[in-house]
């Protein structure tokens, strides 16, 4: 045998049997894909300045829940200020906005950076990144709004005179479920935006705005049932059970508030959430992303 056709023969005995270091290891699947998507995700969101300059505001809003509890013409029960302030700056401002945002930056970012034409190199689904990268934004807002609220009720909280008959934890913890309902909601919506706009971002602020707009105008039902801060407030109807005050206070121009129309709100921002989530998927696996510069 020549030396030529030694080296062929070596050759296919380490093309029949390679190395273990060489072998091709097995894949992840579509939950470990998803799970790694999930990890990466939230280390990747951890050094978004923005994020942390929300977390300074936060504690900020605590100092001053703290000095409108103990303010000499707060005419408000502590109950009653705590679901105020939660509602109108946490769920109807903070919510949205920061985790629409979050979402944007782990999906969208990856097209404007031109990371996708390395992703979708890789054999892994698109699909599990998607959802993974949808996950951890909207835990980590649900997280970072999570801690504002519990920051407005100890804030009130330490002016214990206020409330009466005493501190209502169980106020806490429905403003902390809303919270987390809201954020995967909201995070769907940013995904579908994501994968389906070229300027996501632009399209999340429309929706929020409309979305406002909605709730302080007399519009249809089905209108509303398009939005997520209607369930929402349907959702806090049913566990707090707001007095006739509340309910000026935090829906001026809305009073006809009856137990028949609150219905599910949970599985409302289900059905919801999943259909947002089937049309991001469609779209995210089927198209090709050209990407572009930052703005």
């Amino acid at each position: 045998m020549t030396v030529a056709e030694d080296t062929r023969a070596g050759n296919s005995d380490v093309a029949a049997h390679p190395p273990a270091s060489q072998a091709s290891l097995p894949g992840l699947g579509f939950a470990g894909a998803m799970a790694t998507a999930f990890s990466q995700t939230l280390l990747l969101l951890a050094r978004n300045r923005l994020l942390w300059l929300l977390l300074l505001g936060e504690l900020i809003t605590g100092v001053i829940a703290f000095g409108l509890a103990g303010f000499d013409r707060n005419r408000l029960a502590g109950h009653d200020l705590f679901c105020l302030l939660a509602w109108w700056f946490q769920s109807w401002v903070v919510l949205p906005w920061a985790t629409m945002y979050l979402v944007v930056q782990a999906i969208h970012g990856d097209v404007e950076d031109r990371t996708v034409q390395y992703l979708f190199l890789r054999p892994v689904s698109r699909g599990a990144l998607l959802l993974g990268k949808w996950l951890a934004a909207s835990v980590l807002a649900a997280t970072l709004v999570g801690a504002g609220v519990a920051v407005l009720f100890v804030g009130v909280a330490a002016v214990p005179d206020i409330w009466g008959d005493g501190i209502e934890f169980a106020s806490l913890g429905t403003y902390l479920w809303l919270t987390l309902c809201g954020a995967l909601a909201y995070g769907a919506f940013g995904c579908w935006f994501s994968a389906t706009f070229r300027r996501p971002l632009v399209w999340a602020a429309v929706f929020v705005v409309s979305q406002m707009i909605a709730a302080l105008l007399p519009v249809a039902a089905g209108v509303r049932a398009l939005t997520v801060s209607d369930p929402l407030r349907r959702l806090l109807i049913a566990h707090v059970e707001p007095d006739s005050r509340l309910e000026r206070i935090l829906w001026p121009g809305d009073r006809a508030l009856r137990d028949e129309v609150i219905g599910n709100p949970v599985l409302a921002l289900a059905i919801l959430t999943t259909v947002l989530l089937a049309l991001a998927l469609y779209r995210y696996r089927r198209a090709e992303y050209d990407a572009r510069d930052r703005e």
